[in-house]
């Protein structure tokens, strides 16, 4: 949107007359972005879920107890301690990008998130090596929240900084589409290992597999960026003196606004978000009794026919608005949060629990499609990344982090498995306050 309260278009209309146009953004080099963005994305996200994916196998062998609900609890609380980080690296991250390019923000956090996963992957139990295990698994998962704090928001960044302006929603979808695919593909792994390796072996050492593959993973998308040039707006703030010395103090003293919506906005999208994308797994397993093998496949095709249609969400955001979309995508949340929970705690069908869990992820489908875009429009490009993943991180870390921890704790404490609907509820709350505060514009 070209109006007066989207620094990104307001940056592009001083600069029209006087930047050479090998240096404008473009459709190819938005095309370009969002896909070398979007494909780091899908392992870095790929190496962040496993975690969660396979808690159900790391919590006897880390956090061993007579009570398996209580090993599974801790195992997910580990699982929002490394979301502490995420704060920490935004301020972190997000002024190293502000600072220094989003192309060596990008290389930096898939090579770090690489060694960090890997790390788990050869990491010994407390069987071994007694309280060391679970204290080194938390360091390391610390680590990871670091890395991942960067991630998103500067490959969203930079997809916004190289696209033209009426195209930003749609090419920055591609990173939200690149994270979900990356929870795809960590389900798939995890659900292949499932079916050729026995439960046993599979708690033993099969759970180490797929964390051993991220660094040879993290290598090649590492080497894909090592062909990437720096945004175009980057490029010219730099050239002509005006970045940021402290990004993060501008960002607090200039943009506090902005900044609370963005944390406000990520809250209404990490509290069902990442119930959806790690939560449900836990609790149809944990709770329901599934077949890990047949969760892990219904939970690989929603999130992947969700990561499908983010792409065609971000379009029609960029139709009728994105702040229209997100108002439309969490009042659906508000509604919709018990129902759907109604479905997944009753019913014994593992065909109904798919169409349950897809309608789920839809619906962040089309939060996902025009939030991050929005985010970056919040802020102008010499503090953009450190406003948008201070935000976010936020966000994330309050709604997101801790979220399955306490939508478990939820069930726990009241007995009843339609507990977690109501932490998606008061997410969407916030979520929609923050909202409607935005610009009609956006």
């Amino acid at each position: 949107m070209t109006t007066s309260s989207d620094p990104v278009a307001s940056a592009r209309r001083d600069d029209s007359d006087t930047t050479p146009a090998e240096q404008l953004p473009t459709a190819a080099r938005g095309r370009r972005a969002a896909l070398t963005g979007g494909l780091g994305t899908v392992i870095e996200y790929y190496e962040f879920s496993l975690y969660g994916l396979l808690a159900v196998f790391l919590a006897p062998l880390f956090f061993p107890s007579a009570d398996p609900a209580v090993s599974t609890i801790a195992a997910l609380g580990a699982l929002g301690v490394s979301n502490v980080a995420r704060p920490l690296g935004g301020i972190v991250i997000g002024r190293f990008a502000d600072r220094h390019g989003r192309r060596r923000t990008l290389l930096l956090t898939i090579l770090v998130m690489g060694l960090a996963s890997a790390a788990i992957g050869v990491l010994p139990g407390y069987a071994t090596i007694g309280i060391a295990a679970p204290v080194l698994l938390i360091l390391v998962r610390f680590v990871q929240g670091l890395s991942a704090a960067g991630e998103a928001m500067g490959a969203t960044a930079y997809a916004v900084e190289s696209s033209p302006s009426a195209r930003t929603t749609f090419f920055s979808s591609f990173v939200g589409s690149g994270g979900s695919w990356g929870y795809v593909l960590s389900a798939v792994v995890t659900g292949v290992l499932s079916l050729v390796v026995s439960a046993e072996s599979m708690g033993a050492w099969g759970w180490r597999i797929p964390f051993l593959l991220c660094l040879p993973l993290a290598l090649v998308c590492l080497w894909l960026r090592r062909a990437m040039d720096d945004s175009p707006e980057f490029v010219r703030e730099k050239a002509k003196q005006q970045l940021s010395e402290r990004p993060f103090r501008d960002v607090l003293r200039k943009y506090p606004k902005s900044l609370l919506r963005v944390v406000g906005i990520q809250i209404g999208l990490s509290a069902p978000g990442y119930l959806g994308l790690i939560y449900v797994t836990v609790f149809l397993i944990g709770e329901r009794g599934f077949p890990k093998s047949q969760v892990y496949w219904v939970t690989a095709i929603a999130i992947g026919l969700e990561a499908l249609t983010i792409p065609l969400w971000a379009l029609l955001a960029d139709r009728i608005g994105g702040r229209r979309m997100l108002l439309a995508s969490t009042t659906a949340y508000l509604v919709l949060a018990y129902p759907l929970f109604l479905g997944l705690a009753r019913t014994d069908s593992i065909v109904v629990v798919a169409i349950l869990h897809t309608v789920f992820m839809q619906i962040a489908g089309a939060q996902t499609g025009p939030a991050w875009a929005i985010f970056a429009r919040l802020f102008p490009t010499n503090v953009r990344t450190s406003g948008m993943a201070l935000g976010y991180n936020v966000g994330v870390t309050v709604a997101g982090g801790f979220g399955p921890f306490i939508a478990a704790q939820l069930i726990v404490w009241t007995g009843s498995t339609l507990a977690p609907a109501y932490w998606v509820i008061a997410g969407s709350v916030i979520g929609l306050a923050a909202i409607v505060s935005l610009p009609r514009s956006l």
